[in-house]
């Protein structure tokens, strides 16, 4: 079976098309609307960092919307960065042994 793999797609990019850009807001303007630098709003939008816990808070008080919505999108897209990177270690799983 053929599996096809969709691009891992950042919150931060989600954040920049679906709020910044749909609002037609500069990056200045929804940074100043956040309460942040222009510069930590830029590296989320860039995929450069993640949303932070505070963060969703943010996002979610300015444009609606709740902050477990910016967590679990941030939480899945690290789940989904790592996968593959921890199927490649050689772990063992443990098996407690057996008390007599």
């Amino acid at each position: 079976m053929l599996q096809r793999k969709m691009r891992i797609i950042h919150p931060g990019e989600i954040l920049r098309e679906e709020v910044i850009r749909a609002n037609e807001l500069t990056v200045t303007k929804a940074a100043a609307l956040l309460g942040v630098t222009r510069t930590t709003l830029s590296n989320i939008i860039n995929g450069k960092a993640d949303i932070s816990p505070e963060m969703c808070y943010r996002i979610a008080k300015v444009f609606g919307g709740t902050a477990d919505i910016w967590a679990n999108l941030q939480t899945k897209y690290n789940l989904r960065i790592i996968a593959d990177k921890v199927s490649t270690l050689q772990l063992t799983p443990y098996h407690p042994e057996a008390r007599a």
